[in-house]
């Protein structure tokens, strides 16, 4: 699993970095943009990059990290949650700061009672499953997960099916996912069922569970490319709209806005003047009516 897990952690971080330059431009994406930095974190202390014991050391060699990587992905997921009902009409509850902070410390009070937690070792949480605060801990984790990628997928939205379509397979991973490790960490626990049973249910965790990160973080790194293209080719009409201007001689009305607006009032000044009776070439009637089509797909969308 570490391939994946490294996977994982270089998406998110070159999904964080790649963006990090535009997202003063787009204020509306800092929370999912935010969510893969904490991610990217959390996915570090998973080891595969940084070695695992050398990060814990760093917090007294007592498996602390693990809390700090269960702290990471839940805050990462709840930005993310946070971000995809922005715009809706009514926010859930769970949006709200202070379930974040409540469901947090759900998971870490039961930590603090872990026993001899003893020294770092990936596989702390199976090692220590006999004791309930170690159930209690692993399984309230992955039930606010489980919470947090459920709503997002009920009330979140995002502007392109697209990524739309891809963001919900990975956020349908997740949550499949943390609820069979539930069950998994349940079986552990109390012992249920043949040894086999439980060593797959144990196994079949982190397949779909950090696919469904890369999958989710891609959607993300998709929007951003498509933000990116479309913001390039909104430029071009704009250089070319503003030729036309100039060969006319018109000065557009200055608004405060960004590229959008400034390209929309010098398509209206165009259209005004050829209203007027000013004539344009065919070329220039070809780069209007490009503006235009695009101004007024972005409109309706």
């Amino acid at each position: 699993m570490g391939v994946l897990h490294a996977l994982a952690f270089w998406c998110a971080a070159a999904s964080f970095a790649i963006r990090a330059p535009s997202i003063g431009r787009n204020p509306h994406g800092r929370a999912s943009w935010a969510a893969t930095g904490v991610g990217a974190l959390g996915l570090l202390t998973l080891g595969a990059v940084v070695p695992q014991r050398d990060l814990d050391a760093l917090l007294g060699g007592t498996n602390l990290v693990n809390l700090v990587q269960n702290l990471c992905a839940t805050t990462a997921f709840w930005l993310l949650f946070r971000g995809s009902v922005r715009d809706v009409d009514r926010r859930p509850a769970l949006a709200h700061p202070l379930a974040l902070v409540a469901m947090l410390a759900s998971f870490t009070v039961p930590f603090l009672f872990i026993r001899d937690r003893g020294d770092t070792v990936f596989t702390f949480i199976v090692d220590e499953i006999d004791q309930t605060a170690t159930w209690s801990y692993a399984s309230i984790y992955m039930a606010c997960v489980a919470a947090i990628t459920a709503t997002t997928l009920a009330r979140g939205v995002l502007g392109s099916r697209g990524a739309l379509v891809v963001f919900r397979v990975g956020l349908s991973l997740v949550a499949i996912a943390s609820v069979e490790e539930i069950a998994s960490l349940t079986a552990d626990h109390f012992v249920l069922g043949p040894v086999l049973l439980r060593d797959v249910l144990r196994a079949a965790f982190d397949p779909p569970f950090y696919l469904g990160i890369v999958l989710m973080v891609a959607a993300m790194a998709s929007m951003t490319v498509r933000r990116w293209a479309r913001e390039a080719r909104l430029r071009g009409h704009r250089i070319r709209l503003a030729r036309i201007a100039r060969r006319l001689d018109l000065r557009a009305r200055r608004r405060r806005g960004g590229l959008q607006v400034r390209t929309y009032d010098l398509l209206i000044a165009i259209r005004d003047a050829e209203v007027q009776g000013r004539e344009l070439t065919p070329a220039e009637t070809a780069s209007v009516r490009s503006a235009e089509l695009m101004l007024a797909k972005d409109l309706a969308g």
